[in-house]
């Protein structure tokens, strides 16, 4: 079954965190039900040295999932090789999401919208990615003036996640 997926891009500190957080609450006020998934740079580590679930992987493991009463986490560990496609990872998230917010994946075909706050003074992604729909902006920003693509702003979280249900496609 396809899953509802739409995307979130922008520069390191634009605002994307925040805004997912405010759809999230939002979305989940409508009682939907919200997955994400977030791309990272960096290297990192859900697990915490000294646990049993770190010692499986120290072991060797190459995939170790952890269980509570209400909760569970899977945790993978691939190689420098292995690259996981953001087409995976949709595949990993709960037939039970109603959509997945996806923040970064810049070069990823899904539907999105650009993140943009001008005092990063950092280009615009839209020039060069047919995917990002429109942009949500800073209301400092007086360059967008200059630009064809549709706005919104950053507070508009309503209006933001009605055009995100209105554009989400169903991927994979």
């Amino acid at each position: 079954m396809k899953k509802k997926v739409f995307g979130l891009c922008g520069w390191s500190g634009s605002g994307k965190t925040d805004l997912i957080c405010r759809l999230i609450n939002y979305f989940s006020s409508q009682n939907l039900v919200i997955s994400t998934i977030k791309h990272t740079h960096h290297n990192f580590s859900v697990d915490r040295k000294g646990k049993d679930s770190f010692l499986h992987k120290m072991a060797g493991a190459f995939e170790v999932l952890i269980s509570g009463e209400y909760n569970w986490a899977q945790m993978h560990y691939g190689n420098k090789n292995e690259k996981t496609s953001l087409s995976e990872l949709i595949n990993k998230i709960s037939l039970k999401t109603d959509i997945i917010l996806v923040e970064g994946f810049k070069q990823s075909r899904i539907n999105k919208l650009e993140v943009f706050n001008s005092t990063l003074n950092k280009p615009f992604l839209y020039k060069n990615d047919k995917n990002i729909k429109e942009i949500i902006i800073d209301k400092k920003s007086s360059i967008i003036k200059e630009e064809t693509i549709k706005t919104f702003f950053f507070e508009q979280t309503e209006e933001i996640a009605n055009f995100i249900l209105e554009h989400a496609k169903d991927e994979y």
